[in-house]
């Protein structure tokens, strides 16, 4: 094999660095600023409409992640294979994202993070499928039980029929997909390059919509408010505000490169885990800066979803899979493992 077309990886990492906590500490510090991103968007959904702060983030966010790519790989890092994978995926990114940022518009933030953290049960669902993958009885069960603990979620509260509730499944299972078609992608480019490339299907897709419902026509300010965040006319954002977009530019991009950090310095296996600290900092960061109290059936949901999910990850750790992300703002795996490459 050529080096031309080998695959594209990071560089080893020494086993004798003690990485392991320094990795876990970026996981957690990583979701934890990318919880202050979700606080910023909330804050202003009741102003522009959600492709506009899409298309601003990923306008500011993809020269820094350009510089990264770069910085780490060159101009190889930017090397296209199978490109209509990559699109779809760049589809699947934005359903992901916007259908998350929409259910969070009326859903609390911990209701919304809790939700989507059914994504690991929703890969394993998929996988049987798109894949052909086996699943034993254990993991059918673990897949019933994250379930239920959606509908505990949404059911007592009496959001099971609110649009907002179904944007939250729908960008759990849309970045299901995304994760899935990423496992396709990693054997031949890295982690960055897959997110860079998401990055500017971020900007595409809300150009395409900012074009057909950036006017405003279809607003209508009695609507439910996902539905206004989606249908809000474009305006020019205040400067204090335009303030607040751009650091959510700067989230999403150190955000991304502490995640993916994280994963290049230590076994997936240990680290995975760690992603659910994201419920916690949702939870918290909904308390302090929306004073939004979680309701106990939030809170008795999330610990089921949490609890299969990472029964999920231990089987599969059990049967020597490498894990998968969970819900990796970074809409990333880790990257692929090191292989030799013969000249």
């Amino acid at each position: 094999m050529s080096s031309a077309s080998a695959p594209l990886n990071d560089p080893p990492v020494s086993k004798a660095e003690p990485s392991t906590l320094l990795s876990v500490l970026l996981l957690s510090g990583g979701l934890f600023i990318f919880t202050l991103q979700d606080v910023i968007v909330r804050t202003l959904s009741p102003h522009y409409p959600v492709h506009e702060l899409i298309f601003m983030r990923g306008g500011l966010a993809i020269w820094m992640m350009g510089l990264y790519v770069y910085w780490r790989y060159g101009w190889a890092g930017f090397r296209i294979v199978k490109p209509w994978i990559i699109v779809l995926r760049g589809t699947c990114g934005m359903i992901c994202f916007m259908s998350y940022y929409l259910a969070m518009a009326k859903l609390t933030l911990a209701a919304t993070v809790t939700i989507t953290y059914c994504s690991p049960i929703v890969i394993s669902l998929l996988s049987v499928f798109m894949l052909g993958e086996a699943v034993g009885w254990r993991r059918w069960v673990a897949i019933f039980v994250g379930f239920m603990g959606v509908i505990i979620v949404v059911g007592p509260s009496g959001d099971i029929l609110d649009p907002a509730a179904g944007f939250a499944v729908l960008s759990s299972v849309s970045y299901a997909v995304m994760a899935i078609l990423t496992r396709k992608l990693s054997s031949q480019m890295a982690g960055a390059s897959i997110a860079f490339y998401q990055m500017l299907s971020f900007i595409i897709g809300s150009i395409l919509l900012g074009i057909f419902l950036g006017g405003g026509a279809f607003f209508d300010p009695a609507d439910h408010p996902s539905i206004q965040f989606m249908l809000r006319p474009w305006v020019m954002p205040d400067p204090s505000d335009f303030g607040l977009i751009a650091l959510t530019a700067l989230i999403a991009s150190f955000g991304f490169i502490m995640l993916t950090s994280a994963y290049a310095r230590t076994s997936p296996s240990i680290v995975a885990p760690f992603e659910y600290s994201g419920v916690l900092w949702g939870t918290l960061a909904g308390g302090i800066f929306l004073a939004e109290v979680p309701g106990q059936w939030t809170l008795i949901g999330g610990g089921i979803i949490v609890g299969a999910g990472l029964y999920i990850l231990y089987r599969e750790s059990y049967w020597g899979k490498k894990p998968r992300a969970l819900l990796n703002p970074a809409l990333t795996l880790p990257d692929p493992v090191q292989k030799a490459v013969k000249e």
